[in-house]
């Protein structure tokens, strides 16, 4: 009776492979996204820490120079890898948080986008002495706050309708000043 379970193997595996290949696709995914999702944070985290420090008080001060009256908040955008402008060393050292081989050019967030958002207040920045206690949303609180966003494309086909070809990550925080 060999002979009518010859061909059984092969339909077993034609049935069984397109689901075990979609689902090794979908773990890929998600994988990918917890990998990003990890550096988008690391990288925000690092782009705060320059943000706040005294070192970047006359960026904010130049962010803040074009402003009058008070308080406003103002954001400021640069591409990773950076490519000049007010905030170039911020967004280097976020690049550099996600390098692959330590230049911002090898960053694996290529194509992220990072605003920083400095609050101002009749031309310069606000600082511990200046701000007014309230939270980091409100524009005359003593705070920088980081975005970064990033678009990631899906691999899964199945996965392709309900998020499209890419979705967005993007993480968010904010921080005292330091000066």
């Amino acid at each position: 009776m060999r002979g009518p379970q010859r061909g059984q193997s092969l339909v077993e595996a034609a049935i069984t492979l397109p689901i075990v290949l979609l689902l090794a696709l979908g773990v890929t995914d998600l994988g990918r996204s917890f990998y990003y999702r990890e550096a988008i944070t690391n990288s925000a985290r690092q782009a705060l820490r320059m943000a706040v420090s005294s070192y970047q008080h006359g960026t904010a001060d130049t962010v803040c120079a074009s402003t009058a009256g008070g308080p406003v908040a103002v954001s400021v955008s640069a591409p990773l890898p950076p490519s000049g402008g007010t905030i170039r060393t911020i967004a280097n050292q976020a690049a550099l948080e996600s390098s692959r081989d330590g230049t911002p050019s090898g960053s694996v967030l290529a194509g992220a986008t990072l605003t920083v958002t400095f609050h101002c207040l009749n031309s310069a920045a606000i600082t511990n002495a200046t701000g007014d206690g309230s939270p980091p949303t409100s524009p005359g609180s003593d705070s920088i706050t980081v975005t970064i966003a990033r678009p990631m494309s899906v691999v899964t086909p199945v996965l392709l309708p309900m998020f499209g070809p890419s979705f967005p990550m993007s993480v968010t925080s904010s921080e005292r000043v330091e000066y």
